[in-house]
This record gives C-alpha cells, structure tokens and sequence, in this order.
C-alpha cells in the first residue's frame, strides 16, 4: 500500500472516529491511570477478572458524571468479556476511553500470560504521560492566566478611567500632548468597536474549533504552528518525543513486533504530525530500513532521539535505550520548564508595569503641563 493511500485511510478512520466513540465517554486520565494500577493489583492478587471488573466499578474516582459513564463501561465490559470475548477485542469497543496504545499492551499481556504484569507497565506509563502533562500545563497556566487578567485590567481602564479624564481635559480648553490623544483615541475605539470585536473574535475561535476538530489537515497545520513557535515550541515537541519514546519503549517491551507497535505509539501522543511521520516510518521499516533511518527522514526526532535509537538497535536493546532517552529528554524538559517559569515571571511584570505606567504617564501629562503654566 502506497504512502498516500494509508494516509487517506487514516484521515477516513479519523473522521469516522466519533461514530464509533457514542458508546462510551472519555475519562480524565488521572481516573484511567488509577483504574489501571489497581486493576494491576488485583489480577496480581490472582482475583477473577469479572469479579475485579465489579470491584473497579464501585471504586472510581471522579465526579457523578464520570463514575456513572465509566462505571457503565466496565459493566459492559464485564458482560462482554463473561461472552466469550477476547479481552483487547472487547475494550477495542471503547476507543474514547482505551486508545489503541492501551488496547495493544493489553492484547500483548493476554497473548503471553502476563497481564498483571502488562498493566502495571501501562500505569507506569500512563502516570508518566499524566505528570508530564501537568508540568506543562501548570508551566503555561500562570502567564496565560496574568496575560488575560492584564487584557480585562486594560479594557476597564479604557472604557472607564479614560472617559472620566477626557472630561477633565475639556473643561481645561488647552491643547494635550500626543500621548495623551492617542489614548483618548483609543478608548473611544474600544467603546464602539468592543463588543462588535468580542463577538467577531469568540465566532471566529469556535468556528475554527470547530473545524479544527473535523480536519486531520488543518491539525496537522496548526500542530507545526504551535512546534516552530519560540520558546513554547520546543517544549511540546520534546514532551510529544517523550510520550513516544516512554509508549514504544513499554510496547517492544511487551514483545510487540516493531512495525506494528509504533501506530499505538504515536496514538498515544495524540499528535497527528507524528500520526503521518509513522505511516512514513512503518513502510519504510517494512522495507528492511532501521528505525533509526527512518526517523531522520522526520524533523520531528532530534539528533541526540535518534542517535540513541541507533545504539539501541546496533545492541539489540532498542527498548532499553528508548526508555533512558525518554528520561533525559524528561529531565532536560523539566529543566526548561523551570527556567521558563523563573524567566516569564518578571518580563510579564515590566510589560505590565510598561502598560500600566505608560497609560498613567499619558493620563498625568496634561495636569502636569498645566501646573507648568500656572
């Protein structure tokens, strides 16, 4: 099958997607990573798999919401599972809580008579992804939060503070500085223009949203966007390697070929840059090329990823290698979202206290002149 071809099959599988999704509803991935390690505790204490199923049931965590929908899933399971079903078939039913990463180690697992220790692997993974995602989250959460408490601080000012001196200024007849009318201007801009503006930019954001989740093309565009933007950019495509390279590591690990653990491996990332680079990837391993071959032909993989994928492959411990790479790939970005959190703090407080000043300034230099005259 041509490389075209299996992109146009991934793309109709993609859209077809959330048909298949009305069964059951995603859970927080806190909640999964949970169910996960102490579904690993109970096969390990040898507990009958439907009995276990019952008990996970009553123990999740979660709001109402999400103990009723995932509480169903598992019944389901359970009953499919009591059936006569394979166990990776009957969760494979369920692609909005089990992804194909999980569902694959679990077919691993069941195939080699080591499910409990499969799961614990899979918790260990997943808790990884869980962390990883929190830093970054809570690295980008503080700026974005100051940056829109700025935003409202600014427009109050404009629509509010800004009228009432423009009163003040009147009354005095003299002529004001450029500062200060440009100002003016640009309060009077906001008052009619604000709400037109508002609206024009929330319709244009749930347009695109909405657009965005249909089109695997436009994904892809805005994903490249967000990796080539500075600073941000590089964080979240390491953090993206580092998903892969933790995934893949756990499925060669669990004795899954090569060619068809990377599919699952880079499901697990939810990148769709890396979704096209694998189908890349796998026809070319398919035709006798190394991994490590095949990722250079991406610019997605730094020189250090794959030159350690090179010595794995060279020393026939490619999982091994893959799992310290994503070690001190995760080590390096903790490091950088540490910097990034001391550095952001003090340039958002001189650009806001530029704002803020720069507006007194303009708002202060018509009295001053004033007392000047006087």
């Amino acid at each position: 099958m041509s490389l075209d071809a299996a992109l146009s099959r991934a793309v109709a599988r993609r859209q077809a997607a959330p048909l298949q999704m009305l069964k059951s509803k995603a859970v927080p991935a806190k909640t999964l990573s949970v169910f996960t390690r102490q579904w690993s505790a109970l096969m390990s204490a040898g507990i009958p798999l439907s009995q276990a199923f019952e008990l996970l049931s009553q123990s999740i965590v979660g709001n109402r919401s999400t103990q009723k929908a995932f509480g169903n899933t598992l019944q389901t399971l359970r009953n499919e599972v009591n059936a006569g079903q394979s166990l990776h078939t009957a969760f494979q039913k369920h692609p909005q809580v089990f992804n194909q990463h999980y569902c694959s180690l679990l077919h691993a697992g069941e195939s080699a008579g080591i499910l409990d220790k499969i799961l614990s692997r899979l918790a260990d993974t997943l808790e990884a992804h869980a962390t990883l995602k929190a830093k970054l989250k809570n690295a980008l959460i503080y700026p974005a939060s100051i940056l829109v408490i700025a935003v409202i601080v600014l427009v109050v000012i404009l629509l509010w503070v800004v009228p009432v001196f423009e009163d003040v200024f009147k009354s005095m007849g003299a002529s004001l500085p450029w500062a200060t009318q440009q100002l003016i201007n640009m309060s009077f801009w906001v008052g009619q223009w604000a709400g037109v503006l508002s609206g024009s930019i929330l319709s244009l954001i749930a347009l695109l949203h909405g657009v965005h989740h249909r089109s695997l093309k436009l994904q892809i565009i805005f994903e490249k966007m967000a990796f080539q933007s500075p600073v941000v950019g590089p964080l979240l495509q390491t953090a993206m390697v580092v998903k892969w390279a933790q995934t893949l590591s756990a499925l060669l690990q669990a004795g899954i070929p090569l060619a068809e653990a990377l599919a699952p491996a880079s499901a697990a990332t939810a990148s769709p840059n890396l979704a096209q680079a694998t189908l890349a990837m796998t026809q070319s391993i398919q035709e006798g090329h190394s991994l490590s071959k095949a990722m250079s032909k991406s610019n997605l993989f730094s020189a250090m990823t794959i030159q350690m994928c090179a010595i794995g492959e060279e020393t026939g411990s490619l999982d091994t290698m893959l799992e310290r790479t994503a070690k001190l790939m995760e080590s390096d970005l903790n490091q950088h979202i540490g910097n990034l959190s001391t550095l952001l703090e003090p340039v958002i407080m001189v650009v806001l206290g530029t704002l803020i000043g720069g507006i007194l300034l303009a708002l202060y230099m018509p009295i001053f002149n004033l007392g000047q005259v006087f």
